[in-house]
């Protein structure tokens, strides 16, 4: 739906409601298409709550039917989910309003930044009176559940992200040298290290045969001699402060054992994401795609939702923050186009790597097609880079 089909549909409609999504309250405004704004009205987040709210709306605008009206909807997190559902059963067409257009609206009409329920319901209003508002996604089971799970590993992501930080801050004090030897916290062997020997005095009072032995089993024989000699050297003349090696020292097997319990939740959830995703009658277009693993599919169909309700593959491209839009121009200088990064920074991510992966080279052509691309080496991301632990 474009910006004239929104506002011709705003304008066409009986009624305009909107609603302001709260924990356990909801506020709503009433505007006919012939008479003024309704007061305010507060009800609770609950089946009670929702009936009342149906009776204002039918003594608000008596003769006008749920087909007939729009009910726009400023969503915070999950609350209001369960009332667009419940209207839309009631046979009510059901947007939504986005919270920063919100925000702005409030500062340009009606001068003031403050929050209140009811103030928001009347800027709702507005917004979805001018067309200013998207779809909401009513999905089917299965992008309903891919979404889910997306927004839940991203979570996870995040606390492991957090982990990562904290386990370089506390090493920053008790080893300052062991990231500048061992610092990618992805691979296993500096997590095995740490685990295994959490200060520099625990890693010399082991033995050189343990150290070399557990580095080479965890590297896969890779890395063995010569990361002990450096980290050896490291831990010798250590700068971390003194008294370290004690209380602090013992924050990193915590931190260790967060990240762990975080990756098993993660692989838990990546395992019920390729489940969810043999139920997508796109799953196997996706996975044609040349080095694209199941969970990147899961994630790209829990991001859009059903790739039939987009009408063109432009909206999906703004959805991802990849819609090109110019920068601004000023005197004699003109703009310059750039993509917005206005949207999912995962999604955007994905769609470069499906864009990436997509890209034709002569491997993948039968010979004698007279291809002129030269194509890469086997190991091109590998060649001529090499880190002892990253």
């Amino acid at each position: 739906m474009n910006a004239y089909e929104k506002r011709r549909l705003a304008h066409s409609a009986a009624a305009v409601i909107g609603i302001d999504a709260g924990k356990r309250r909801h506020a709503m405004v009433v505007r006919p298409a012939s008479g003024e704004d309704s007061e305010p009205y507060l009800f609770d987040a609950t089946r009670t709550g929702f009936g009342l709210a149906l009776l204002e709306i039918r003594r608000v605008v008596p003769d006008a039917q749920p087909r007939d009206m729009l009910v726009a909807i400023e969503f915070a997190g999950y609350y209001g989910f369960t009332l667009a559902h419940w209207l839309r059963d009631q046979g009510f067409r059901v947007v939504s309003v986005l919270p920063k257009h919100t925000k702005h609206w409030k500062e340009v009409y009606h001068n003031q930044r403050l929050k209140s329920d009811p103030a928001d319901a009347q800027t709702i209003t507005d917004l979805a009176a001018q067309g200013s508002f998207v779809g909401f996604p009513f999905l089917k089971q299965v992008y309903a559940d891919l979404r889910y799970l997306v927004s839940h590993r991203e979570r996870l992501q995040t606390l492991r992200t957090g982990s990562i930080a904290r386990l370089k801050d506390v090493l920053q004090v008790v080893w300052p040298e062991f990231e500048s030897l061992c610092g990618n916290f992805n691979k296993k062997t500096p997590i095995a290290l740490l685990r295994t020997y959490p200060s520099p005095q625990a890693f010399l009072a082991a033995p050189r045969a343990s150290v070399v032995k557990l580095i080479r089993r965890t590297s896969r024989g890779q890395l063995g001699e010569a990361l002990y000699d450096d980290l050896r050297t490291t831990a010798l003349q250590t700068t971390a402060l003194p008294g370290a090696h004690g209380f602090l020292a013992g924050e990193v097997p915590l931190q260790l054992e967060m990240i762990a319990l975080v990756e098993r939740q993660i692989a838990k959830v990546e395992g019920r994401m390729i489940e969810c995703l043999k139920g997508a009658p796109e799953a196997q277009a996706l996975l044609s795609i040349p080095k694209l693993g199941a969970p990147t599919a899961a994630v790209f169909l829990g991001s859009i939702g059903d790739p039939r309700m987009y009408e063109s593959s432009r909206q999906a491209l703004r959805l991802a923050g990849l819609s090109l839009i110019t920068s601004t121009a000023s005197g004699m200088k003109p703009g310059q186009p750039r993509i917005s990064k206005r949207g999912r920074s995962e999604l955007r991510k994905l769609m470069y790597m499906f864009a990436v992966r997509s890209v034709t080279n002569e491997r993948h052509l039968p010979r004698g097609t007279g291809s002129r691309v030269e194509s890469e080496p086997e190991n091109a991301e590998e060649e001529g880079h090499h880190c002892s632990c990253s």
